[in-house]
Order: structure tokens, then C-alpha cells, then sequence
């Protein structure tokens, strides 16, 4: 069975588009492991997040980046945790451009049973491929402590559809897959270390209860489509070998008090939480000394025109200009600030075709 892109990286951008479509700038890695995901999300977006304070030319569609602010990641495993620091340190220059907006990383030893202060509050919590590897008396603190307690905005889960094992072995082949560890079941799983693996009912039933009990609504999709042509005749068209839940809190004070209320009433009979989350690193990474602080419009008007001719071209596209520190540090770290300068001063002619700002050209 294979997958194109690999299933991991769907799994990955599946976390990634809904992060970017919700405006998600707080977020919580549980089981982040060798801290993958966190480097990604330690990534500076090219501009700042859009100010209303800021002026903008009327017509402006530009793409839409992640803007995290505040990034947690959790986990037990601690040769995995020193691996994710070490990836994860500052600075950061792969894409070539400034960073202009500040984050916290802050790595964290301990299990997620146990509640952690600096949690409260964040907007999305993350927790792909690992509630599968949860033993069952931690399972239960799960939606306690992460819907409950915690209470996020949006929690996103993936873990593996049981359904979809088929695809991977021939009708009759006992041999293929590892069994289940705790004996409740005959299945095969896909992982040793897996303590179960739900099938679509199985999975639906869950994550149900769990958002009516928390006031959450869920929405229960699928990633993985196998491009391979399975020669038993098994549609894998139809189930997908990664189940994706979006959990979303049903807002008002009244779900807030229910919720709040509710946690305290469990939380109450337990007085074992294991050992508090222990702090490994936390990470800094500042922005730029000119962010929020544009110049004057005739200083970012006389940067333009200097950069357009360095560059030598007849006309340059706005992202090449923003790719220039020169300029983009004199617009305080905001795309609307040098796209109303240009749109505006007479020196310039802005040539605005096509749908995204960045690519408009402009000439002298």
C-alpha cells in the first residue's frame, strides 16, 4: 500500500490547513515526539498578521500564512524531547526572509494525565497518532483534562482506522500486523506499542460522547487514500487509513460554566495526577527591532526605489521587494503598509493583475 504524498505528511497538512483557516496563533503539541510538527509551526511567516490600524490599498488579497504566538509541546519520551529541542532552536533562516513577529516555544516532560497551568487557555491543542498509543487507565483523563480542563478552541486528533488494515495484507495472511497488546481483541494492529485501533464505528461512538459530555461539536473525517490498486478487490477508496476528528467548543458562558463545573466535579474524587510537567526549554524567538514601527512613507517610497533599481528590471513584483530587509523593515513588518505606499505615491505604477498581491508588479 502506498501513499502520495505520505501519510504522515497528509496527516501534517491536514493540522496545517485548519491551523492557517481558523487564525490558530496558540497551540499545544500533545505526543509532540521528536518535535516535528513544532518546527514547522517555528517557521516566521514572511509579514506580519494584518492590523486594522494599518492602512491598506481597497483591493488586496495576499496568502494566508500561520501566526503563532504562544507553542507547547508535550511528551514522555525524553531522548525524543532533546531531539525536538535541538532541531527546534533559534534562529531560524530557511525561507530567506525577517521574521517579524515573536514566539515561545516551551518543551515539557510529563504526561498528559497530569494538568499543567501554562496550558490553560490555548487556542488548539494537537495530538496526532497518539491516542492510540494511550494505556487505558490514562485514556480516561484524556477528554478531562484536554476538553475540560484546558478547554481549547479546537482540538485536532488523528489515529488509525482499524477498518483500513485490510488493505495492507491478503485475505488469510495472520502473519501481517502485531497483536493486540492488552488481549482485549484478536486484532492485528499497525504499531506494537498501539493499545487499540478503532474501527469508523468505534471512533464515531467515542468522539461523540466525549463532545457532548464536554460541549464540543465534532466533525469525523478521513486522511490516507491508498494509490495503490489493491489486487483482493477491496474498495480503499471508501475507508480511509486515518481517521481526522476537529473538535470545536461550543462557546457562551453557559457551555464555560457546565464545562468548568463539570471538570471540578471529576477532578475531585482524584488526587493522582503523577508527576507535575517539568519545564525542558523554552525557546525564543524575537522579532525583528522594526516591527510594528514603519517609517515614513517618503523613506519607504525612496527604499522602493532604490531596491527596483538594484534589481535592474524593467519592474519587480511585490515579493521581491518585501524579500529585501531594506524595505520590509521600514513597513514595520506589514505587507498593507508597503502596498499603500506604492498604491498611493506617484512615482510608482502598480500593476494589479491576478488575484494575489504578492504578485502585482510595479514599476517606476
Amino acid at each position: 500500500v502506498k501513499f502520495i504524498p505520505a501519510l504522515h505528511e497528509q496527516r501534517r497538512a491536514w493540522v496545517l490547513d485548519i491551523l492557517r483557516r481558523e487564525g490558530v496563533t496558540s497551540v499545544l503539541d500533545v505526543g509532540c515526539g521528536e518535535g516535528i510538527l513544532l518546527q514547522h509551526l517555528t517557521h516566521a511567516a514572511p509579514y506580519r498578521n494584518y492590523s486594522s490600524s494599518t492602512p491598506a490599498p481597497a483591493i488586496l488579497e495576499k496568502p494566508e500564512f500561520i501566526h503563532i504566538r504562544e507553542l507547547h509541546g508535550l511528551d514522555i519520551l525524553h531522548d525524543d524531547l532533546l531531539y525536538a529541542i535541538d532541531i527546534n532552536a533559534p534562529p531560524k533562516h530557511e525561507y530567506g526572509w525577517t521574521r517579524f513577529e515573536k514566539l515561545d516555544l516551551s518543551i515539557w516532560e510529563g504526561g498528559l494525565q497530569t494538568p499543567n497551568s501554562a496550558f490553560k487557555g490555548i487556542e488548539c491543542i494537537v495530538a496526532t497518532e497518539v491516542i492510540e498509543h494511550i494505556p487505558e487507565d490514562v485514556l480516561t483523563f484524556f477528554a478531562p483534562v484536554l476538553l475540560g480542563n484546558y478547554a481549547p478552541r479546537l482540538l485536532l486528533l488523528t489515529t488509525p482506522s482499524y477498518d483500513f488494515n485490510a488493505c495492507f495484507r491478503a485475505p488469510g495472511d495472520n502473519k501481517w500486523g502485531f497483536p493486540d497488546p492488552t488481549e482485549r481483541t484478536d486484532r492485528l494492529f499497525r504499531h506494537q506499542d498501539h493499545k487499540f485501533e478503532w474501527t469508523v464505528d468505534e471512533c464515531v461512538a467515542w468522539c461523540r460522547a466525549v463532545a457532548k459530555e464536554w460541549g464540543y461539536e465534532v466533525i469525523i473525517d478521513g486522511i490516507g487514500r491508498s494509490t495503490t490498486r489493491d489486487p483482493w478487490g477491496r474498495d480503499g477508496e471508501k475507508v480511509r487509513a486515518s481517521q481526522a476528528i476537529t473538535f470545536r467548543r461550543r462557546e457562551g458562558s453557559e457551555w464555560a460554566t457546565t464545562r468548568a463545573t463539570k471538570y471540578a466535579s471529576w477532578a475531585s474524587g482524584r488526587v493522582e495526577y503523577g508527576q507535575p510537567h517539568k519545564l525542558l526549554v523554552t525557546h525564543q524567538f524575537e522579532a525583528h527591532e522594526g516591527a510594528e514601527k514603519p517609517a515614513s512613507r517618503e523613506d519607504i517610497a525612496a527604499a522602493i526605489e532604490m531596491t527596483v533599481q538594484d534589481i535592474g528590471a524593467s519592474d519587480v513584483t511585490v515579493f521581491e521587494l518585501w524579500r529585501e530587509e531594506s524595505v520590509s523593515a521600514l513597513c514595520g513588518g506589514w505587507l498593507e503598509v508597503l502596498l499603500d505606499v506604492i498604491d498611493q505615491d506617484a512615482s510608482f505604477i502598480l500593476h494589479k493583475e491576478g488575484k494575489c498581491a504578492e504578485d502585482w508588479r510595479v514599476e517606476l
